[in-house]
């Protein structure tokens, strides 16, 4: 990869050309070797995650990155907010933020075992519209607010009970906005 961007710097410096056509060649030679730089970026750290663990390290670093997740505070408890079901409550009660919003939303716990953490609270529209004067009106529509979050990712191995860990960013619903 290094020797062709070398060969392509020689033949851009050893053959003259119009201003305008050097710009757009290096252009080019920097997205390529960009380009090239991010693949070996990601091949390298794939590699470095590519080793197997027993079930007792898998345990390890999931209590470890357990540590920092807690430290954050993102998760809460999604059985409070379990009362608001549809759209309709949310526009007749309105006490908590996710139920006062003009997009309403509640919680529920999504559950992956290759994930960790395993249950992650997400969030849902409980409108297609928005709640204005405390109605839905359909003009206008709810969307999902979305959050990254890094969770562990946990592949089996060929080897029995050991498997393959990697940090991986998903995007987590946290509420709803008109």
């Amino acid at each position: 990869m290094v020797a062709s961007f070398l060969q392509l710097v020689n033949h851009i410096t050893l053959a003259p050309r119009a201003r305008g056509q050097l710009s757009l060649t290096l252009t080019r030679v920097s997205a390529t070797l960009q380009i090239s730089l991010l693949i070996l970026h990601e091949l390298c750290a794939a590699a470095s995650n590519s080793t197997c663990l027993s079930a007792e390290k898998v345990e390890a670093r999931e209590r470890k990155f357990d540590v920092n997740l807690k430290k954050l505070g993102l998760q809460r408890d999604a059985r409070e907010d379990q009362n608001l079901t549809t759209c309709e409550q949310a526009a007749q009660q309105m006490h908590e933020l996710n139920g006062r919003a003009l997009s309403p939303w509640h919680y529920y716990i999504d559950r992956n075992d290759s994930r960790y953490p395993r249950d992650i609270i997400f969030a849902e529209c409980l409108c297609k519209g928005c709640i204005i004067d405390g109605r839905e009106v359909n003009d206008y529509n709810s969307v999902e607010v979305r959050a990254p979050m890094v969770v562990l990712m946990k592949t089996k191995c060929k080897d029995a009970d050991t498997y393959r860990v990697q940090k991986t960013r998903i995007e987590v619903p946290v509420g709803c906005t008109c």
